[in-house]
């Protein structure tokens, strides 16, 4: 698992290291990720909120985007993530 933001790789050691993640923040200072998928908010040059999962084979199974109100669900996405891990074992 990864994670990828528009910040840059200072703040993201900062943030992993406050927040104790067991996986890396890849930086995408240049908007090239955030572009592709379509969440980058132009008149502010950031990402909305969003979460996709991907699986090891590059296949979009789900995602949410909003605005910076947004609150995701771990809950949900903890079950996406099961669902795809079991997909992948049945082969």
């Amino acid at each position: 698992m990864l994670a990828i933001s528009g910040d840059s790789s200072f703040c993201q050691a900062e943030f992993v290291k406050a927040r104790g993640l067991p996986f890396p923040l890849l930086s995408d200072v240049h908007r090239a990720v955030i572009k592709s998928y379509g969440v980058l908010d132009e008149a502010r040059n950031v990402a909305y909120r969003s979460t996709f999962i991907v699986d090891r084979d590059g296949l979009l199974r789900w995602g949410q985007a909003g605005d910076r109100h947004m609150v995701r669900d771990g809950t949900e996405i903890l079950r996406v993530l099961d669902l795809v891990d079991a997909l992948r074992r049945k082969g």
